[in-house]
């Protein structure tokens, strides 16, 4: 089964501890995707950038109550998955996702939210996609491409660098799988998008005290929710392949190590 990931990013300024509305970001939609089917995806990930402790609160029609459904809470400035590896939450196509966010009451600051959903056969999408079983037969020589990347304003995706801005030893035509980062700064989310995504953006959590979760994010995302959900990159888009950021006002420039896995023929 094929199998695309996308990303759902809110922002929110300022919204104190009791909380305020988050705006879904330009370019995202809070709409789940149609895929044809009634259920069209699962949440596999949910992630805060909070600038102070504080919670999220995530709600949709199809989830458990539009009360509390799923709300977790959050340390500053350490996005951590808050969504359990094995835990199953179906997503219904259109349904409208509205997002509650707390923490700093500081005029100007900017705290986001991530949700990474895994859509099965999205028309339009991607079918580079590979679980834990399939990399754990192909696997051959590991890689990494270090390179910063700066956002250019909070809360939204910017300061795309291509995959080969700065490393050209891909081997050429060859298929690559994406198995995590490391990260020199914390932001919202470093994301992946191009041609082999079906230009819509695979996340990570961007948080440089985190590793042990970053390194390992694609391949423990698959080995435990068992979904086809390691991105694969052919070196022939590495052009046209990039990494994002979405952070806050402050802008930090994030030095990032990208892992990657070159696959057997």
């Amino acid at each position: 089964m094929s199998l695309t990931l996308d990303t759902i990013s809110f922002a929110a300024t300022a919204p104190g501890a009791a909380g305020a509305a988050a705006a879904v970001v330009a370019g995202d939609s809070a709409q789940v995707r149609s895929t044809g089917s009634v259920i069209a995806g699962r949440l596999i990930g949910a992630w805060s950038n909070s600038q102070a402790v504080g919670f999220t609160q995530v709600l949709f029609p199809y989830g458990h109550d539009m009360a509390r459904n799923i709300r977790y809470r959050n340390l500053a400035v350490a996005p951590v998955n808050q969504i359990s590896r094995s835990a199953i939450q179906p997503m219904k196509a259109q349904d409208l996702i509205t997002v509650t966010q707390a923490g700093s009451a500081v005029a100007g600051d900017v705290e986001t939210v991530h949700l990474l959903l895994a859509y099965p056969e999205l028309p339009g999408g991607a079918e580079t996609y590979i679980g834990w079983d399939e990399l754990q037969a192909k696997a051959e020589e590991i890689v990494t491409i270090e390179d910063t990347v700066t956002a250019t304003a909070a809360g939204v995706y910017s300061g795309a660098r291509a995959l080969n801005a700065v490393t050209t030893t891909l081997k050429a035509n060859r298929n690559y799988a994406v198995l995590g980062a490391t990260v020199g700064a914390n932001g919202g989310a470093l994301t992946i998008r191009g041609q082999d995504t079906g230009n819509l953006r695979a996340s990570m959590p961007c948080n440089q005290a985190n590793g042990d979760e970053l390194i390992n994010w694609f391949p423990e995302l698959a080995n435990w929710t068992g979904l086809a959900c390691i991105p694969v990159i052919n070196a022939a888009n590495q052009s046209n392949t990039f990494i994002e950021l979405i952070t806050n006002e402050v802008l930090t420039a994030v030095p990032f190590s990208l892992t990657l896995q070159l696959l057997a023929e």
